[in-house]
């Protein structure tokens, strides 16, 4: 996936430069702006110029770091820029990991309280090595209760409509 290219060298760089904070608030106005329709348009479109849609980027994106605008620069040389949303979460994948956090998604029927979920971090921190955790509630009424955990593209789905539909596959 040529996403996971283009956020690995955006990362190096922004390490290198001591700039991860600053890159990743780059990245949270211009994934804002590629969400528009009409900006979008201007952007993709066949018939304006590469140096025509730089300049439209220079204007959008003025306040900007100059390194960052370079690298939306790239991303138009090479007809990449619709891509700016899957190399910032792959950008933040590396952040994490850099950290030495892994990012957790707790699928859970309702909010889960502080305390609910202060111990499935601690059972997850015993699962990775006690590597931080960035723990993320998501609420998803279908699971009917219990919980369903992903992360490092591995489930542990202690829910309670999976343990139903393990019950009627039994049946």
């Amino acid at each position: 996936m040529v996403e996971k290219e283009y956020a690995k060298a955006i990362f190096e760089l922004a390490k290198e430069e001591n700039k991860i904070d600053v890159f990743d608030k780059c990245f949270d106005a211009v994934v804002e702006t590629s969400n528009n329709e009409e900006f979008m348009e201007i952007i993709l479109t066949p018939s304006l110029s590469r140096d025509e849609k730089k300049e439209v980027i220079k204007k959008v994106y003025k306040s900007l770091d100059k390194t960052f605008i370079d690298f939306l620069f790239v991303l138009l040389d090479h007809n990449r820029f619709e891509l700016i949303e899957k190399i910032y979460n792959e950008y933040k994948k590396n952040v994490l990991f850099d950290k030495d956090t892994i990012r957790v998604k707790v699928y859970s029927a309702k909010e889960l309280t502080d305390k609910e979920l202060k111990d499935i971090s601690k059972s997850l921190a015993i699962r990775f090595n006690n590597k931080k955790l960035a723990i993320n509630n998501i609420v998803n009424p279908e699971l009917i209760g219990g919980v369903r955990v992903v992360c490092n593209h591995e489930a542990i789905d202690l829910s309670l409509k999976a343990s139903l539909d393990k019950l009627k596959e039994s049946l």
